[in-house]
């Protein structure tokens, strides 16, 4: 399955060592060592010979040599044998470990990434202890399912390296390569049944990430790799295809020239327009957080539709990020991405910013008059950021402009019909505003089409693989974070977001001496804090609310970790930390 399909990995953790227990197995206890050898390997490897073949080319493109240092890699079949490895852990007697031929499903070898990727059919993480046998705690793996052509579940791909060097991008690793070997073995079945395309050729060599669909004569779906099937549904291969908006095709015959298939890019075509230039794209959502994954999914499919679209948020989360990837990733992506600050607009020049205005308007209106940003945006995207904070007088004006589908300048006489996708954002509950009076209902109603709601940093699991993500944007790209910082960052609560952390980072490599981010670089402007330097009292009702939640998130989990965080919304790392911090401990 692909990434955005990710579910929660302690919830994947917690059944396999269920399973593992159901089995009769033990941490301690021996480990089956399942090792197929001599004729019965080679009929495997022979019968796995596709496979193998795009997963050896899928890691030399994607995974050269010189980046494997201190890790291995494998490829297993649906049964957990290894049928392709490459890499080294540098440790004795390592021909023995993860050899090919030897099982690593979780009846052999207990919770290990691969046996839960292949029950589950999911990407996994495990980390030292959340290996069942104690045997494999020293490594730290992750692993992805991998599908045929024909959507068959066939193995998984897999990355081990020892704990110490634990990151969370290896997820996202395995299931790029994942997906690459997916789409390459889907050409070459294409291929061998000459169907495949150009457009499909050219993605597929750039190792670009393209949603590709095949259909016969009859324009029923007969193949769709990952990124299509989530776009079109799990379940699309057998139906009828609806051409989406501006899709790029391309017709292949046999040699008799009839026409047999045809083979569909969902992607808009490469846009090199300069009114794209310099704007973000999906690409550009980072982090692996499941809510984000959520939030990059959904906006990847509401790109390829028409639909208003709200983008709710805190400040510093990113809402523009998502607007201009909508619009870039969308049919609209050729023309403008206007953006308004509608809080910043005074409400006597909201109707000429937004409709324009003829010249000799007003006193001070230029000579030549000036188009309105629904004009300017003709064709593409208007966002209306901070919608929120728009008056009641020019969200009249605005509604009109949505009823009627058309506007006239100040001054002018002549409408003109407007053409451009309406995105909204707010960090503003627009139901909220509407029941206050502040917010006109029938806007709102007409700006909702689909709903984007991006999670506060503090509430995301990825918080870590943010700061290093923004790290590598500063002017000192080689700068890193020490174990004590890595705390500290784990620690704060963000009340600016994205928008904040990028700022401590920023500075923070600045202080910073041989590369190093120590604790003390990190200058956080905690209210709390500023409040305890002051002498000010602390909120004792907030820190004893906070208090009592975690005490009754671990009392009703049984000090289950992962599901108390899970209730409490934070990472497991934040409520270790608070755990430490108010000295709560298991009664």
């Amino acid at each position: 399955m692909p990434l955005n399909n990710l579910t929660d990995q302690s919830n994947l953790i917690d059944r396999s060592w269920k399973r593992c227990q159901n089995f009769g197995l033990s941490p301690s206890g021996p480990v089956n060592e399942q090792v197929l050898t001599g004729k019965r390997l080679k009929e495997v490897l022979e019968k796995n010979k596709d496979l193998i073949t795009n997963a050896a080319s899928a890691f030399e493109k994607l995974y050269p040599n010189s980046a494997r240092k201190g890790l291995v890699s494998v490829i297993v079949d649906r049964h957990g044998t290894i049928l392709y490895k490459t890499g080294s852990l540098g440790m004795e007697n390592e021909d023995s470990y993860l050899a090919i031929g030897s099982n690593w499903s979780e009846k052999n070898q207990g919770t290990n990434a691969m046996g839960v990727a292949i029950y589950e059919k999911k990407p996994v993480i495990t980390h030292a202890d959340q290996h069942f046998h104690i045997k494999n705690q020293f490594l730290t793996c992750a692993a992805s399912p991998i599908y045929s052509a024909d959507g068959e579940f066939i193995g998984a791909v897999n990355v081990s390296a020892r704990k110490e060097f634990y990151h969370p991008f290896t997820i996202s690793l395995t299931s790029v390569i994942s997906d690459t070997i997916q789409t390459q073995l889907l050409l070459s079945r294409t291929n061998n049944e000459k169907l495949l395309a150009l457009k499909e050729m050219e993605a597929t060599a750039a190792l670009s990430a393209v949603p590709l669909v095949s259909i016969d004569n009859e324009n029923v779906i007969k193949r769709a790799n990952n990124l299509a099937r989530s776009i079109l549904g799990e379940d699309c291969i057998g139906k009828e295809f609806h051409k989406k908006l501006d899709c790029i095709s391309e017709v292949v015959t046999d040699n008799t020239k009839r026409i047999y298939s045809t083979v569909i890019s969902l992607n808009r075509p490469v846009n090199k327009s300069p009114e794209n230039k310099g704007l973000y794209t999906i690409r550009d959502i980072a982090g692996s957080c499941p809510k984000i994954i959520k939030v990059k999914k959904l906006a990847e499919k509401a790109a390829y539709t028409d639909y208003p679209v709200i983008i709710y948020g805190e400040s510093g989360t990113g809402k523009e990020l998502i607007a201009q990837s909508l619009h870039t990733r969308g049919p609209r992506s050729d023309n403008p991405f206007i953006a308004v600050n509608c809080g910043a607009i005074p409400e006597s020049l909201v109707e000429s910013e937004l409709f324009g205005y003829e010249k000799g308007a007003f006193t001070g209106a230029k000579k030549e008059g000036v188009p309105g940003k629904f004009e300017v945006a003709k064709g593409g995207t208007l966002f209306l950021d901070e919608i929120g904070d728009m008056s009641l007088k020019a969200q009249s004006a605005l509604l009109r402009v949505l009823q009627e589908k058309k506007v006239t300048r100040i001054g002018g006489t002549k409408p003109v019909l407007i053409n451009a996708r309406i995105v909204a954002a707010t960090n503003k509950n627009l139901k909220e505003e509407v029941l206050n009076g502040r917010f006109r209902e029938d806007l709102y109603y007409r700006l909702k089409g689909i709903i984007i709601t991006i999670p506060p940093l503090r509430k995301r699991t990825d918080i870590l693989e943010m700061a290093t993500h923004l790290m590598k944007k500063l002017d000192n790209p080689s700068a890193y974070l020490s174990r004590e910082a890595q705390q500290r960052i784990l620690s704060y609560h963000y009340p600016g977001n994205v928008r904040e952390l990028n700022s401590i980072l920023m500075e923070a490599s600045f202080w910073a001496e041989d590369n190093e981010i120590t604790a003390e670089d990190l200058k956080f402007e905690d209210i709390y804090e500023q409040q305890n330097k002051a002498g000010l009292p602390e909120n004792t009702a907030l820190i004893n609310t906070e208090k009592e939640a975690i005490k009754t998130a671990l009392k009703s989990t049984g000090w289950n970790i992962s599901r108390s965080a899970k209730l409490l919304q934070i990472s497991r790392n934040t409520l270790y930390l608070k755990i430490k911090k108010y000295n709560l401990q298991e009664e």
